[in-house]
């Protein structure tokens, strides 16, 4: 994953702030936007899980939090194929 950061979004009426960035799913494809699914109350939140991301090798990670970002549209080439499916962290 590069490019993360910390996007201010408005989901379902929700707003909120949200880990956004571009991921690459193999080193012949392209560099798709990928999101995670928590979406943040404050910004502070959502810098201090940025963080803890960015700290985490990617193996770890666990991808079923994440997916296409709801203001993008999937395509059939993408490999990810589902938008994100927001939920909120309090």
């Amino acid at each position: 994953m590069r490019n993360l950061q910390v996007v201010k979004v408005n989901i379902k009426g929700m707003d909120g702030f949200q880990i956004q960035g571009l991921d690459r799913a193999c080193s012949d494809s392209h560099w798709e936007a990928i999101a995670h699914a928590a979406i943040f109350r404050d910004k502070n939140r959502a810098e201090r899980f940025l963080q803890k991301v960015r700290g985490s090798s990617p193996w770890k990670l666990n991808y079923k939090y994440w997916g296409v970002p709801q203001s993008h549209k999937v395509s059939g080439c993408d490999a990810f194929q589902e938008l994100v499916a927001p939920f909120s962290v309090i």
